[in-house]
């Protein structure tokens, strides 16, 4: 009951739960709900727009907002009970890659206008007759993410349950490296991998803002997007989507928003390196990003490296040249 105990939802969060079969990649829905709560304040405010009538013949909204969650609670106790049954009667077969099955089901995290809490349990074993079996990590990871390619909208993914001794192919520093690097290269953030799950959070989240525009340096360019929140106000944190050919690179970031009226400054630094494993990334951990222009309608600006540098090409400072715009 370690999700019972450790999860914790906002305000009328939804809440799905799938049992995946890491074999075939089915899955089943056991649970869909949202989390029943009002803010304080809603709770106020509906208490004050109640009539005598209605204070008469229906319960104080905190008081149902108790009988609610009762509900819901034994509602998600059963559902993880017959979770509970579902598994002991697994049969494993020649593939077990939880990976794999969250790609596959990957249609379901397509919803561009929310933010996705993905939270996994699973012993992290990745076997796979379909993906090239291989010593180099980054070969392994780019053979994983041909095989399964997925986008998850820069979801937060915690993976729990891990067991050393369930693989002894792919040890467990390995492992996490490649659920990172898969996951990085499929617009995702790995926030946990242990074997038990770290206490979630219920701070509400800050609405995203979407930005399409392009990208030039190096002697190319292209279309880029980006993606940004500011969970709080000395925070920023997003992500810059890179179109390259067929391809796509998904460089997530945090910093900083600074606003005077409508005009803004965001000052941020690459998170991570991208492609991940690579010896040769396009983008490193802590390439600096400076962009300005008109809060969540139009920004412009650079993306360089850390220390000065330029192109292999020739003389050419390494930069890129960012616009962005709202559709």
């Amino acid at each position: 009951m370690t999700l019972i105990n450790r999860l914790e939802l906002g305000a009328r969060e939804p809440l799905t739960i799938l049992a995946v079969n890491p074999n075939t990649f089915e899955t089943d829905q056991a649970f869909d709900l949202c989390y029943p709560t009002l803010t304080k304040s809603e709770i106020e405010s509906t208490r004050i727009g109640r009539s005598q009538w209605d204070k008469l013949t229906s319960p104080d909204p905190e008081d149902q907002q108790r009988e609610n969650l009762q509900t819901f609670d034994a509602r998600l106790r059963n559902a993880l009970d017959k979770l509970l049954v579902s598994a002991g009667k697994f049969q494993s077969g020649k593939r077990k890659n939880i990976l794999g099955a969250l790609a596959f089901d990957k249609n379901r995290f397509a919803e561009r206008s929310a933010f996705y809490r993905i939270i996994v349990y699973t012993d992290a074993s990745l076997l796979d007759p379909d993906v090239e079996s291989s010593s180099d990590t980054a070969k392994y990871i780019n053979s994983l993410a041909s095989k399964y390619p997925a986008t998850f909208y820069g979801a937060d993914v915690s993976i729990f349950g891990v067991s050393d001794a369930s693989d002894p192919q792919i040890n467990l520093q390995a492992r996490e490296k490649i659920f990172e690097a898969y996951l990085l290269t499929s617009w995702a953030h790995l926030k946990s991998f242990s074997s038990s799950l770290p206490a979630q959070s219920n701070d509400p989240y800050s609405s995203i803002t979407r930005l399409e525009g392009t990208f030039e340096g190096g002697n190319s360019q292209g279309l880029a997007r980006i993606f940004y929140s500011t969970p709080s106000k000395s925070q920023t944190v997003g992500w810059i989507t890179f179109v390259v050919g067929r391809n796509q690179l998904y460089l997530p970031f945090e910093g900083s928003l600074e606003c005077e009226g409508e005009q803004c400054k965001l000052s941020a630094n690459a998170s991570e390196s991208v492609p991940p494993m690579t010896q040769s990334p396009y983008f490193r951990k802590g390439d600096r990003i400076n962009l300005h222009g008109k809060k969540d309608i139009s920004f412009e600006g650079s993306l360089k490296t850390e220390a000065k540098e330029v192109f292999r090409e020739g003389n050419q400072e390494a930069k890129y040249t960012l616009r962005f715009q709202k559709p």
